[in-house]
C-alpha cells in the first residue's frame, strides 16, 4: 500500500529545489579536484544516500518515507542528486584544508553533526517522514561510516593514481 503525505507542490519540492543550488556552488569553486576525482566524490554522495535510504526505507525496516509519497518519484531522484555536492565539498575542502591526524576526527565529527542539522532541516521542511519510532540520531553513525570511508576512498584514490605514475 503507497501512504500519500501531500498532493500539492510545497515546501519539501521546494527545499529540494534550493538544495540542488549546490550544484552551482561547485561549478564555481576553484579546481583543486581533478575531474574524475571530483565525480567520483560527487557520485560517491549520491550512491551512499541512496544505498541506506533504500536500505532502511523499505521493507522489512521501513523507518521512513522520501517526499509526497511512500512509492518512489521524481522528487526523490532529485532529492538524491542534492547530496552529491556535499560529498564533493566534504572532501574539497578535505583536501584544501590539508587534513592530518586527529584534525580526521574534529573533521569528520563536524561534518556529521552538519548532517544532523541538514536531516532536522530536511525533516521539518517535509521530504522525510519517520515510521516505526526512526529517530534522526540513529543517522549519525551512518554519517561517520560515509565519510570516514569516503577518506579512505579519497587516500587510496591518490595512492592508486600515485602507483599508475
Amino acid at each position: 500500500m503507497v501512504t500519500v503525505y501531500e498532493r500539492a507542490f510545497d515546501w519539501n519540492e521546494w527545499f529540494v529545489i534550493v538544495s540542488l543550488f549546490g550544484l552551482i556552488i561547485i561549478w564555481k569553486l576553484p579546481k583543486i579536484l581533478s575531474p574524475l576525482e571530483g565525480t567520483a566524490h560527487f557520485l560517491y554522495g549520491m550512491l551512499v544516500v541512496t544505498f541506506y535510504d533504500h536500505t532502511i526505507s523499505i521493507k522489512p525496516w521501513d523507518f521512513f518515507d522520501v517526499n509526497d509519497s511512500s512509492a518512489f518519484q521524481f522528487m526523490d531522484f532529485l532529492s538524491y542528486i542534492t547530496y552529491g555536492p556535499y560529498a564533493y565539498i566534504f572532501i574539497y575542502l578535505y583536501k584544501k584544508l590539508e587534513i592530518k591526524g586527529y584534525k580526521n576526527l574534529l573533521y569528520v565529527s563536524a561534518w556529521s553533526l552538519f548532517s544532523l542539522l541538514m536531516e532536522l532541516l530536511s525533516l521539518k521542511a517535509g521530504v522525510y517522514h519517520y515510521d516505526k519510532g526512526y529517530s534522526m540520531f540513529w543517522s549519525f553513525p551512518i554519517y561517520l561510516i560515509a565519510q570516514i570511508v569516503q577518506i579512505f576512498f579519497y587516500h587510496t584514490s591518490l595512492k592508486l593514481e600515485k602507483a599508475a605514475e
